[in-house]
Formats: structure tokens, sequence, C-alpha cells
């Protein structure tokens, strides 16, 4: 999810009272990638501000803050502090994304410490607005990994067993292919020294003479939106296998969707 910003200040906007019945409902979004913290989205107050930069700011040293908060009032009673708590959150967690509404709070990331992070979750919780939700998808990291390791164990539990989908017969992607694909930008660009393969496959509906190329212009249509998000092209390979690897040789609809897919291989210099 992308907002445009502010660098390295806070540009606070008030929304005029008229307005107050046309506006979208509140949101935040709070993004931590290595050093770097991006907050968009709406506070209650100047002091609502205040708080969330301070801890911001407090995550590591020479963290580079990028916001762009808007002033909106009135906002549900308890909104400050629910995304105040949010950022204490987000503080015991890498590589990781919050989403804030009136109804839900949603993060994924990694932890290196299991206690801290249950901890601030465990007060989030118990300050949750009127139905609101909380959800997450927060794994854990091993202590005393080498980067290199710890790189792999999140290109693993993203790319995972989720599947990419594309419309059929096609090299466009599908609207359920874009989570999973910005997840896997997400690491590539906290792994910055690391190439990634990327290999198309179809299932053996027609001749192969039309499945290789078409899984290898699927893989084509990954790198090309990868590198529209900034990754760079020489750190992307795509290939196309065609029908020639699947996961499965039964003769079915589920067997032919299961192999229909697109595969990941992160690699580092020798």
């Amino acid at each position: 999810m992308c907002f445009p910003w502010t660098n390295n200040a806070t540009e606070m906007q008030e929304i005029p009272e008229q307005a107050a019945a046309d506006r979208p409902p509140p949101v935040l979004v709070v993004e931590r990638r290595n050093s770097q913290v991006t907050i968009t989205g709406d506070v209650s107050s100047t002091e609502n501000e205040a708080r969330i930069l301070q801890i911001a700011e407090s995550f590591i040293p020479n963290t580079e803050l990028k916001t762009e908060l808007r002033l909106r009032a009135p906002l549900p009673a308890g909104w400050g502090l629910v995304t105040e708590l949010v950022l204490r959150a987000i503080k015991e967690t890498h590589s990781s994304t919050a989403y804030v509404d009136e109804q839900q709070i949603f993060i994924r990331g990694f932890t290196l410490d299991q206690f801290a992070w249950q901890a601030t979750t465990a007060q989030l919780k118990k300050n949750l607005l009127p139905d609101m939700r909380f959800e997450h998808e927060v794994e854990r990291l091993k202590i005393g990994a080498s980067l290199e390791e710890q790189c792999r164990q999140l290109f693993t539990s993203v790319a995972g067993e989720r599947h990419m989908g594309f419309k059929p017969s096609s090299n466009e992607l599908s609207t359920n292919a874009f989570s999973l694909l910005d997840g896997i930008i997400q690491i590539a660009a906290d792994c910055p020294s690391a190439s990634i393969t990327i290999t198309g496959h179809t299932d053996n509906s027609g001749d192969e003479q039309t499945n290789q190329p078409l899984s290898k212009a699927r893989a084509d249509s990954v790198v090309a939106y990868m590198v529209g998000s900034g990754i760079a092209a020489e750190r992307l390979q795509s290939n196309g296998a065609g029908s020639s690897v699947p996961l499965s040789t039964d003769d079915n609809a589920r067997a032919r969707k299961l192999n229909r897919r697109i595969e990941f291989e992160i690699s580092f210099p020798q």
C-alpha cells in the first residue's frame, strides 16, 4: 500500500468541518523498512501526533522518519491511544506494516523478541475501540542468525505455500497476486545483496509450444512488476518451465491449478 509523504518532517493537514460528511473513514498506516519508518494517515490531535513521532524516533538511532499526517476531529474516542500502542507494537518488529481503521488493526512482519511483542500486543488488545478486531501475521526470527539467514527465513515465510494467480491463458496478474508480490518486494528491499530467480510453470493443458512461452511471459510480468516497484532489474532473473515440472501428475482441476504457479528462489553472492 503506497501513499505520498513529505521527507523527514510532519505535514499536518486540517480537514474543514463542512467536508466532514463526505470524508473517508480514518486510517493510519505504518511501514518499517530497515532504518526507515513511514507513517501516513489521521491523528486526533497535535498531542497524538507528537506521541506518535516520539515513539517512532525511539525505534533505533538515526531512524529516517517520513510522515504525512492529517489532523481530523472528531475521531473515535480512544483513537489516539490505539494508534500510539500500534507504534509501540511496531517497535518490536522488523520489515513490518501496520494498518489501522475504525474496524480493525492488522500487522504483518517479523520479531526477534517474542516476549516483548506479546507484551505490547496484550496492552493493545486491552484498548481496542468498540467492535474493533486485531489480527496479525508476525513471525519470530532466529536470534543471532546472520543477515543472510534472516533474509532466507523472511523470504521463505513470505513466499511459502502462497499461490500467485494469473488471468486464464494470460500473463496478466490477477488481483490476488499483488499482496504476495508486495511481500517479496519488501524482503528484496530489506536484503539488497540477494538475487531472485522467478520461474513460471503452467499445467499440461495445450501443447508445450504454447505453454513454455506462456510460463516465461508470466515470469516476465512478475519481474516487470518488481522492477516497477524499485527492485533493480539486474537482481532478477526470469525462466519459463512450461508444464515440464508438475507438482501433481493427477488429471483433474485441482492438480492443474496446483501446477499453474510461480516459484521464487533467493540466492546470495558466494
